[in-house]
């Protein structure tokens, strides 16, 4: 794989990793969009204020017996406070998100496009969302707005950008999100967890 340096600073970046579009450096806090030869710059990273959290950007988590390496922090503004988002990949390879809110804890996917396209536009609070049979019913509905951004992801995020989003809830522990913007809606599935099942490890995976 290429190895890659900001074109900012110079910082080594170390090797390209496959579905990554998006990173920030370390040295400079400057984000950077990835291209399929090149860096450009894409402005800066915000302001990540320091608090006690339960993952942290380069460590390893182990949540309901899966072992995920996290790879990007985003922090996000709403109605009632902040969230935090981590980008993560599993020991396959494969990405999740896992959002972290006041303690709570979920790991979500992002749905397939052809799954995606039959859920709804923006549904509203209360009505009722059904996938592979399970009906989801909308709890909340807020405006998020990225404030801060820390490492790599697999799409590009820009801080100050807005988007809607609505939560949905099944029986159980299982949760259906969806994000809005202007020309655009992306999906994702997953279950919430207990934090106290939430083991961190300080050792990065291989």
């Amino acid at each position: 794989m290429a190895q890659m340096n900001c074109p900012k600073c110079g910082y080594g970046l170390g090797e390209k990793r496959a579905r990554i579009k998006m990173m920030t450096c370390p040295s400079c806090a400057t984000t950077l969009f990835v291209d399929s030869d090149a860096l450009r710059l894409a402005g800066e990273q915000g302001v990540m204020h320091d608090h006690p959290m339960l993952l942290a950007l380069g460590r390893n988590a182990r949540i309901e017996g899966q072992t995920f390496r996290i790879i990007g922090h985003a922090r996000y503004s709403y109605g009632a406070g902040t969230w935090d988002e981590f980008w993560a990949l599993d020991v396959d390879g494969d990405g999740a998100w896992i959002s972290v809110d006041e303690g709570d804890v979920v790991v979500q996917r992002r749905l397939p496009r052809n799954v995606a396209q039959g859920l709804p536009r923006m549904p509203a609070l209360g009505e009722t969302v059904r996938l592979n049979g399970v009906a989801f019913t909308v709890t909340e509905v807020e405006t998020a707005t990225c404030e801060a951004l820390r490492g790599a992801f697999p799409e590009v995020l820009m801080v100050g950008e807005q988007h809607q989003f609505v939560n949905c809830t099944a029986n159980g522990a299982q949760l259906l999100s969806g994000e809005f913007w202007d020309d655009q809606a992306s999906w994702y599935q997953g279950l919430w967890v207990d934090p106290f099942d939430v083991i961190a490890d300080p050792q990065v995976m291989a």
